[in-house]
């Protein structure tokens, strides 16, 4: 059984149209960015199933992505998720979005913007 903060976290981005689904340690999701080199391409990406425990209270800090979604800067690790790397971002600014959902959306979105390969 899920935590009430992952069924919300999925619940929230089933709304925003990114069929977000549990496989293993993640919710993994499609997100299309709006900006960089994977523009008008659509990005999987996922988030650890443990750091939704206080969603949406807490936003998760790590972002996981496929190993060739790549950055000129980050601080990253191997993600639980096998061809998959994690990278550490902070969100600034968290609770101010009336719907936790679309500032995490936005938060990803600009995050793979930043990504040069």
């Amino acid at each position: 059984m899920m935590s009430d903060g992952v069924d919300d976290f999925i619940e929230r981005v089933t709304r925003l149209g990114l069929d977000p689904v549990a496989d293993g340690q993640l919710v993994i999701y499609k997100i299309e960015p709006v900006d960089g080199a994977h523009i008008g391409a659509t990005v999987l990406t996922g988030v650890a199933i443990e750091e939704l425990s206080r969603w949406p209270l807490v936003p998760p800090h790590w972002i996981h992505l496929p190993a060739p979604v790549e950055f000129a800067h980050t601080n990253s690790r191997p993600s639980p998720r096998s061809g998959w790397t994690m990278h550490s971002r902070q969100i600034t600014r968290w609770g101010q979005d009336p719907d936790p959902g679309v500032g995490w959306v936005g938060h990803v979105r600009g995050v793979i913007g930043a990504a040069t390969g």
